[in-house]
C-alpha cells in the first residue's frame, strides 16, 4: 500500500514538472507583456523575469492598440474561425457519417485516398489553390445591392472557404461513428424521420466529444492561420490577427509590445480549450479507441 502511494506521488511530481516546463514559456511571455525591453533583457533571476508587477504596466498593451487595428484584425478572426468551426463540423462530419452509413463502392479505396492526402504539405497546393479561389464568381452585397464578382481576393470568404473539408477530420469522425449502434437510426427510420432529422437529431449528439475535439482543432488551425491569409488577404480591412503580428512586428521595435500582442491572441486559444478540455480528451481517447 505504502508502495502504491510513493508511485502515485513520483507521478504526480513528475507530472506536475512537466506542466511547469510547457506552461513556463505562456507566464514569461504574459509577464514579458508588462515590461520594458530593458528590463526584458536585463532581468536574469527568475523571480523577477516570471514577475509581471515590477515593469511598465499596461503602456505595452496601450502601445498595442495605438499603433495597429487590433479590434479589425480580431473582429476578422473571429468570423474566420467562427465560420470555419461551425462549417468544418458540419461539412467533415456529413462526409464521414456518408461513408459510413450510405452504400458506396469501393469504401475501402475512398478511405485509403483519405489517408494518402494526408501526407500532402499544405505548402505543396497553396500556390494552385490561391490561383483557383481567386477566380472564383461570388454574390456580393455592396451598397444595398447585389453584385457578381469573380475575384475572392482580399475577402473574407476566401479564407473560410478552401480549407473547410479536411481529411483528418472525416476519418476521425468516421472512426468515432463507426462503435455507435445503428438501433437508434433504425428505431428513427421506422418511426418515419428523415436523414435529416437522424443526422442532427441523434448522430450530431452521440457524437459531442469527437466534434467538440474537431471543433477545437479547427479553431487552432484557424486562428492560428498564416500562409493562406498573407497571399490572399492584403487589405487591411480583411486581415486577420496572425498576418497582422507579422506586420506589426515590421513596425515595431519593442519586444514588450510584441509580447502584448502575442499575449492578446493566445488568450481566447487558452480560455476555449479550458472550456472544452475535457471534450478534446475523451474525444482524441475515442477516437484513438475506435
Amino acid at each position: 500500500m505504502v508502495k502504491v502511494k510513493l508511485i502515485q506521488v513520483i507521478k504526480w511530481i513528475v507530472l506536475g514538472l512537466l506542466a511547469v516546463l510547457f506552461v513556463s514559456p505562456l507566464l514569461f511571455m504574459l509577464a514579458a507583456s508588462f515590461k520594458s525591453d530593458q528590463q526584458i533583457f536585463t532581468q536574469q533571476n527568475i523571480a523577477q523575469s516570471f514577475n509581471p508587477f515590477n515593469g511598465v504596466g499596461l503602456a505595452n498593451y496601450q502601445y498595442v492598440f495605438e499603433h495597429t487595428p487590433f479590434f479589425t484584425y480580431l473582429m476578422n478572426s473571429v468570423i474566420i474561425t467562427t465560420c470555419s468551426v461551425v462549417l468544418s463540423v458540419l461539412v467533415n462530419s456529413m462526409a464521414a457519417y456518408s461513408l459510413l452509413r450510405f452504400p458506396w463502392r469501393h469504401k475501402q479505396v475512398l478511405l485509403l485516398g483519405l489517408l494518402a492526402l494526408l501526407i500532402i504539405p499544405f505548402e505543396a497546393i497553396v500556390l494552385p489553390l490561391v490561383f483557383v479561389v481567386t477566380n472564383l464568381p461570388w454574390l456580393a452585397f455592396e451598397n444595398g445591392e447585389f453584385s457578381l464578382s469573380f475575384s475572392w481576393f482580399n475577402s473574407l470568404q476566401v479564407q473560410i472557404i478552401p480549407e473547410l473539408a479536411n481529411p483528418f477530420f472525416i476519418y476521425l469522425i468516421y472512426q468515432y461513428l463507426k462503435n455507435i449502434p445503428k438501433d437508434y437510426e433504425e428505431a428513427a427510420l421506422l418511426d418515419g424521420a428523415s436523414i435529416w432529422k437522424i443526422y442532427f437529431s441523434i448522430v450530431l449528439p452521440l457524437a459531442k466529444p469527437i466534434l467538440a475535439t474537431v471543433a477545437i482543432l479547427t479553431f487552432l488551425r484557424s486562428w492560428n492561420a498564416y500562409l493562406l491569409p498573407v497571399l490572399v488577404a492584403q487589405a487591411q480591412e480583411v486581415r486577420p490577427l496572425m498576418p497582422g503580428m507579422q506586420q506589426f512586428f515590421g513596425h515595431s521595435t519593442s519586444w514588450g509590445a510584441i509580447m502584448a500582442y502575442a499575449s492578446l491572441i493566445s488568450l481566447p486559444v487558452l480560455i476555449l480549450f479550458c472550456i472544452l478540455q475535457k471534450y478534446f480528451v475523451s474525444g482524441i481517447q475515442g477516437g484513438i479507441r475506435r
